[in-house]
């Protein structure tokens, strides 16, 4: 889609009127109006449509601002444009941002068409798409008539998903086990952000689905939802399914169960984080989450594993516990924290011959007062790496 077209517009700016006609006959012009299907129109508003069809970026940019507020010929206007000018992409993206200002069975079936036609592009579907949603309760019915349709099903929940009324909700949910892997997907996405009463067959079912993506957004809805599941089935153990989730052949998968046990917080979440992250097969990239989950729950609990994670082979895992710990706010747990730092570096660990690991030692304890803490940073004064130095200078300054 071309954003920014180099065409100028000739408008005439001699003195215009500021009358308008109270309607616009009911036939509509299959081009841009002439002089005489514009009898009655202000040439303000005949100047604006000129700039939405000729002018360049910013001109009709500037035009489909002020285009609204001239009413239904405006509308009437600017679907004769879009009808004459079906090549022009750009022209399309903004009448769809107009169009939308006008809630009415008209507006609906243009936006419609556009978000459906094939020769449609993807820009300008997206903007019709949204510009539906904005409309919100009224867009329901003829994005329902797209649900029956496969080949719109998915556009379509993703297009009622951003209406937000319970409506569209209901829609959207009827097709939890939809035979399309993707829109059983878009349906669970919907769900996370929905306390939607039908949601625990969707998600009990998508955890085991086949699909990764489906068991992706099953899980991150354990997780935002949880405690509405437990609500409606207290049965459910909502840990459980998660830990058997960071054990998913797909890696996304995996990480978004930490982050949702991380949501719930309780000792059993904290025990399938650390038992996760100790264990020699679980692969770089989900420990560094399950070391950042750790981080956010606010338990005493989590201190231990953090440091465990210190002594852990990898490098990286040991610079991001570091982090963590070092970020640690919560006044119950920031001088634990800081222990941690301070035992783990005089055990003197293989990790401290890495220059990235000092440094990062150098500033995290820049945010502790204890004295330790102090002697630690200042012995890195004179550590022979020179960005060593620097960042122990950092952290003796924060120290104070």
């Amino acid at each position: 889609m071309t954003f920014f077209s180099s065409r100028h517009s000739g408008i005439n700016n001699s003195a215009m009127p500021d009358s308008m006609p109270d309607s616009m006959p009911d036939s509509m012009p299959d081009s841009m109006p002439d002089s005489d299907q514009m009898v009655g129109v202000s040439q303000t508003l005949r100047a604006f449509l000129e700039l939405l069809e000729i002018g360049d970026f910013q001109e009709r940019w500037d035009a489909a601002k002020r285009l609204p507020s001239y009413g239904w010929p405006a509308l009437q206007g600017t679907l004769a444009l879009l009808r004459s000018h079906p090549e022009d992409d750009e022209l399309a993206w903004f009448a769809a941002q107009i169009i939308g200002q006008f809630p009415s069975e008209e507006a609906l079936t243009v936006l419609v068409d556009l978000v459906t036609s094939a020769t449609t592009d993807e820009d300008v579907k997206g903007m019709a798409a949204r510009t539906l949603a904005n409309l919100g309760e009224a867009a329901i019915a003829p994005l329902n008539q797209l649900l029956q349709e496969e080949r719109w099903r998915v556009l379509a929940i993703r297009t009622l998903a951003q209406i937000r009324h319970r409506d569209a909700m209901e829609r959207v949910v009827e097709f939890w086990d939809d035979p399309d892997a993707e829109v059983r997907a878009q349906v669970l996405a919907v769900l996370t952000c929905d306390r939607h009463p039908r949601i625990l067959t969707p998600v009990l079912a998508g955890v085991t689905d086949l699909s990764a993506p489906v068991r992706r957004f099953a899980t991150i809805a354990l997780g935002l939802q949880h405690g509405l599941i437990e609500e409606l089935a207290p049965e459910v153990d909502v840990v459980a399914l998660l830990r058997e989730r960071l054990l998913d052949l797909d890696l996304a998968v995996s990480q978004q169960a930490a982050i949702a046990l991380s949501r719930l917080g309780t000792v059993e979440a904290i025990e399938a984080l650390g038992r996760c992250l100790r264990s020699p097969h679980t692969p770089i990239p989900l420990k560094l989450e399950l070391v950042r989950a750790l981080g956010w729950i606010n338990h005493p609990r989590t201190i231990d594993d953090l440091a465990m994670a210190l002594s852990l082979p990898s490098s990286q895992v040991c610079l991001e516990a570091i982090r963590v710990l070092s970020q640690v706010s919560s006044p119950p747990l920031k001088a634990e924290a800081g222990q941690a730092l301070i035992r783990w570096w005089c055990s003197e660990p293989p990790h401290r011959e890495l220059a990235r690991v000092r440094q990062a030692i150098a500033l995290g304890l820049g945010n502790f007062g204890q004295p330790e803490a102090m002697a630690v940073v200042r012995s890195l004064l004179d550590d022979p790496d020179e960005t060593v130095r620097w960042h122990a200078q950092a952290g003796s300054e924060a120290i104070g």
